[in-house]
């Protein structure tokens, strides 16, 4: 497929959608360059911000020594440092430097793990904002991003107020084309117990809220972190009491672990397009009705940013992309 520059204000508008970065710094870097790389007129960042692992790094005689993905880690000086905390935040974890005494106290307190953790996220977080602060105002390109179901409700208050990462969650705001969206990052509940969570019923309701606000339903886009249910974008592998894959007589099984509010406020309102993530292993895309629906997928662990790049025309979808760099 050929990709010709929209014309910004023209009948055309290019979006790069992008989701589920869980703290890889490499994969927030590469959307945000995608303005100038793909000559995006907008950017969608469709939630699950954070990272899930903490990698301390303890300071012996030696040098610095942690664990990555199972294996013991060493960086003999401040530049192999440098090199190794790249390493761990490219692939969506949190670096952790320590000295012994640090080490020690990290080790036998859960509350000081929890606050460090915590610390470590936010700080990532406003690196980012800083970079989307220093590169996106030449581009002119907006950039919009909500959170996820993994990300904690509290992490707001810290990012609320970028110019050039506009927060958009729970309201409606309109896209450089003039179209409508529409933004929620909840998910239904998972094995994870994960702080964003809300029963079918919940969840319905909260989009139905937004969806009434909208001027044109039908030109609208839909940036709901959950995708639909029973689609190409929400097959995942089913899992026993103890989190483990269930396995059937063709290998691992796999179900829908979508939403069916999701699915039903699609349905009835029709909008354009609808955008969505959750699942990482379902890069896909497929037609409800009306409504093109996009999951961009995720391969954050190997700093692999999976994208969607969608031209919108002023009723419909012109065409759609899924690329991953």
């Amino acid at each position: 497929m050929r990709w010709r520059r929209a014309k910004r204000g023209g009948e055309r508008t290019r979006v790069v959608f992008a989701t589920d970065l869980h703290g890889s710094e490499t994969c927030f870097r590469k959307w945000v360059n995608s303005a100038r790389v793909l000559e995006a007129d907008c950017l969608v960042l469709g939630g699950d911000l954070t990272g899930k692992r903490l990698v301390p790094l303890a300071e012996t005689a030696e040098g610095w020594r942690g664990r990555l993905a199972g294996e013991e880690v060493v960086a003999r000086d401040e530049e192999e440092l440098e090199e190794l905390r790249k390493r761990i935040r490219a692939g969506g974890g949190y670096d952790l430097p320590l000295d012994a005494g640090e080490l020690e106290r990290f080790e036998s307190d859960p509350a000081l793990r929890e606050r460090l953790f915590d610390k470590r996220i936010r700080e990532v977080l406003e690196s980012w904002l800083e970079l989307a602060e220093e590169r996106l105002p030449a581009t002119g390109t907006p950039a919009f991003f909500m959170l996820g179901n993994d990300d904690d409700d509290g992490l707001v208050e810290g990012l609320n107020g970028s110019g050039a990462l506009r927060y958009v969650e729970d309201r409606v705001c309109r896209l450089p084309s003039g179209h409508e969206m529409i933004s929620f990052g909840y998910s239904t509940p998972t094995p994870w117990n994960t702080p964003r969570e809300m029963e079918e019923d919940e969840l319905g309701e909260a989009i139905e809220r937004l969806v009434s606000q909208l001027e044109e339903p039908r030109r609208a886009v839909f940036n709901l972190h959950c995708p639909p249910r029973d689609t190409h974008l929400d097959q995942a592998p089913l899992l026993d009491d103890q989190l483990r894959p269930k396995l059937g007589a063709a290998g691992t099984l796999t179900g829908s672990v979508g939403s069916q509010a999701v699915r039903d406020a699609i349905e009835r309102a029709g909008p354009l397009l609808g955008l969505h993530g959750h699942v990482h292993e379902c890069p896909a895309a497929q037609r409800l009705g009306p409504t093109l629906c996009v999951n961009a997928g995720s391969e954050y662990q190997d700093g692999v940013l999976r994208a969607a790049i969608i031209e919108l025309e002023p009723d419909g979808v012109r065409q759609w992309q899924l690329i991953n760099s």
